[in-house]
């Protein structure tokens, strides 16, 4: 939480004398009495203490919820992670309509999970190709293996364990924040067509995941802030930040905004829900047929993933369950994973006031293909698995040490980091070793300084060359109000939670993650960190580092030596009109061995003006033994005016029986003026006609028998004074806002 203007110069001085406390002695101290004065904090949320009481069984048959939380807090209203009230409301209701459904604009298949436990699986990867096609970034929309994403992150196979699994047990579900590890680190994502869906979750060999080539990463991601509800006997709805703290509605909105936009641009989101209560339903005799969905109730835990696809403001508190209708109007469509058969054709109304639909909201915002020339250097492969809260009280440092993990050159071309809320970031790099001293602290440019969504991936303007068996990442983040960093953490270890969870097989190395706070000054290692009760001893920053194994920053140099050997049989009958200017600076030592067999017919006009300035340094060594049977007919008019320096060194076997007619009038009007014009390469050109966040999505089996099917399966441009005008009303807005809110 930023500062308040209205705080007195005592409480100033004491924070000043809290930095100044954490500078001398380089750890990190936490003030329990008033969180404001915290540097770094850590909010367990409610839901996930809930959550945690429950047995083992229960566990697996329910979503785990996340342990912390993105909240909005008092400036959020001009964070970057969200919409400024004045202007933003203003544009938001003219460009967001009161209804929008995905379907309108791209293709979105309804799926089916079957019987298994891959809800999350399939909501992550509805979401991953929903962005793809909403991008424009494929012609063709891929299909992503769900199952592929369900083995890949479990443990136990019929050869042993994965050596990069979760603590997780096939058929005990999953959460987006596991899929995100996944979709992040390069384990995936697979094509749908190399490891289909299959009605079950029989264990199988190692070999069957490992040999699946992954296709495609995700750079940028995002994860909403939580709307907690409580809803009254009347159903009167209460937003909520946390236990202690209320959302107004005009924030409610904002959140909602965000949300709408971010589909309209981006794609689907995942959610959750409760599942296997059939009077959340709006036919509660039978559900499996209903066409809306609310939960009013937070006693019951979360079960189920579901995918945002749109929204209607209007829908109608009657299409709900006559004896449990919601308050307000309005509510989410989204896509099922149970077939076409299911609900309103695959499809179900989600209320705006159901009690879990805005809790674990999971997007897509960028991706890349993977190549086998890029490098994903990581301490954090399992992902953010929780966020550490960050006061504004200074300059914070984060840094990531990598190991060189081969003798070729490597360039470092870009970062990614979990960081969200509205901070401005410093990149360094130390290419040479894994020192953090500022003075060999390299400063990069990066694409962007501000960040805008969770995960978020950094492309240096200049990739750096690795010169070093170590190399050291620093991200300087400053800001004026609270943000949050993302770090794979394992809970038990580190006492969040009383018994093992899925990151249950997250741990750290002294020596991989760093703290600072005080503007790279000094650093503590991240699993000396200690925060109240919890310690970070497994846990490590959430910073990867691609490389890239050539400069990408050069241009391609080439240099060829060829040596020809040339059998060539050729029956020509050439009629060609050509008006050609050539420009030609080689360098060529050419070895080849042709043996080519060309019977051609080419009737070619052609008309070409070029202006070109030519100056061509050559120097020709030619070793040549040519047997050759030539018939030629030639009728050539020819204007060429050229300059010619050519280095070669060719040695050329050539033994050729040509018959050629050829009729050539040719107009060549060469007007040269190239200079310093130096290349070493050849070009040869052979004829031969010779490619939720957090959701355990089991389902009880036996309601599930009842309930659930078995089957498997721009604005428009504002001219300037208008644009002026918004801007100014937007600001006298804003600031009637802010002085109620001081008054």
């Amino acid at each position: 939480m930023a500062i308040r203007g209205d705080m007195t110069m005592k409480k100033i001085l004491s924070i000043i004398a809290l930095v100044s406390i954490i500078i001398g002695t380089c750890n990190i101290s936490f003030a329990k009495e008033n969180l404001r004065e915290t540097i770094i904090s850590i909010n367990i949320s409610e839901d996930f203490k809930e959550w945690d009481k429950l047995s083992k069984e229960e566990k697996n048959k329910t979503i785990m919820p996340t342990a912390t939380t993105i909240n909005m807090n008092d400036k959020d209203t001009k964070n970057a992670n969200s919409f400024m009230f004045g202007m933003q409301n203003f544009f938001t209701k003219v460009s967001i309509p009161s209804k929008y459904i995905l379907t309108q604009d791209i293709n979105v298949p309804v799926k089916h999970q079957g019987s298994t436990s891959e809800c999350w699986a399939f909501s992550m990867t509805s979401v991953l190709e929903s962005y793809l096609a909403k991008s424009g970034e494929k012609a063709v929309i891929p299909r992503y293996s769900a199952r592929h994403m369900d083995y890949a992150t479990s443990e136990t196979f019929l050869d042993g364990k994965n050596p990069i699994g979760y603590s997780r047990e096939l058929k005990s579900g999953g959460n987006s924040a596991m899929a995100l590890g996944y979709l992040t680190n390069g384990t995936g994502a697979v094509l749908e067509e190399n490891m289909p869906f299959e009605d079950n979750e029989e264990k199988i060999k190692l070999e069957e995941i490992q040999n699946k080539k992954p296709v495609t990463r995700v750079t940028d991601a995002k994860e909403f802030p939580t709307i907690n509800k409580s809803i009254d006997s009347q159903g009167n709805v209460t937003y909520k930040k946390d236990l202690l703290n209320t959302y107004t509605d005009e924030e409610v909105q904002l959140i909602r905004n965000e949300i709408k936009q971010y589909i309209m641009k981006y794609g689907a989101l995942s959610a959750t829900t409760v599942a296997n209560q059939a009077n959340f339903y709006s036919n509660p005799k039978d559900p499996i047929h209903s066409s809306s969905y609310y939960c009013d109730n937070n006693l019951y835990t979360i079960d189920h993933a579901i995918t945002i696809i749109g929204w209607d403001d209007n829908y109608s508190v009657d299409n709900f369950n006559p004896n449990k209708k919601p308050k307000n109007p309005g509510a989410y469509i989204c896509l099922n994973s149970y077939g076409t058969e299911s609900f309103a054709d695959g499809y179900t109304y989600v209320s705006y006031d159901d009690v879990n639909i805005e809790k674990n909201l999971t997007g897509i915002m960028g991706t890349e293909e993977i190549s086998e020339n890029k490098k994903i250097y990581q301490n954090d492969f399992y992902g953010a698995t929780t966020r550490l809260t960050m006061n504004p009280l200074g300059d914070v440092g984060l840094a990531s040490i990598f190991s060189k993990e081969n003798m070729g050159e490597e360039y470092i071309e870009e970062l990614q980091v979990a960081v969200s809320g509205n901070v401005k970031m410093e990149v360094y790099v130390n290419p040479l070793d894994a020192s953090l001293d500022k003075s060999k602290l390299q400063k990069v440019e990066v694409d962007k300084t501000t960040l805008d969504a969770t995960y978020n991936t950094l492309k240096l303007k200049n990739p750096v060359k690795i010169t070093g068996d170590k190399f050291a990442v620093v991200l300087k983040i400053s800001a004026e109000e609270q943000y949050q960093i993302g770090v794979e953490c394992n809970y038990f270890d580190s006492g969040i939670t009383n018994t093992p969870t899925i990151f249950d097989n997250v741990s750290a190395n002294p020596g991989e993650s760093y703290i600072s706070t005080n503007s790279l000054q000094s650093w503590q290692d991240f699993t000396t960190l200690t925060i109240d009760k919890y310690n970070f001893e497994e846990s490590n920053l959430c910073i990867k580092a691609i490389t890239n194994t050539k400069d990408t920053t050069e241009p391609d140099t080439n240099t060829n030596t060829n040596t020809n050997t040339n059998t060539n049989t050729n029956t020509n009958t050439n009629t060609n009109t050509n008006t050609n200017t050539n420009t030609n600076t080689n360098t060529n030592t050419n070895t080849n061995t042709n043996t080519n067999t060309n019977t051609n017919t080419n009737t070619n006009t052609n008309t070409n003006t070029n202006t070109n300035t030519n100056t061509n340094t050559n120097t020709n060594t030619n070793t040549n033994t040519n047997t050759n049977t030539n018939t030629n007919t030639n009728t050539n008019t020819n204007t060429n005016t050229n300059t010619n320096t050519n280095t070669n060194t060719n040695t050329n076997t050539n033994t050729n029986a040509n018959t050629n007619t050829n009729t050539n009038t040719n107009t060549n009007i060469n007007i040269n003026n190239n200079n310093s014009n130096t290349g070493t390469g050849t070009t040869n050109n052979n004829s031969n006609g010779n490619t939720s966040y957090y959701y355990n999505g089991t389902v009880d089996k036996d309601l599930a028998d009842k309930l659930l099917p078995k089957t498997g399966t721009d604005i428009a441009r504002w001219v300037l004074p208008v644009v002026i005008l918004i801007f100014i009303i937007s600001y006298i807005n804003y600031r009637r806002y802010r002085d109620i809110k001081i008054k």
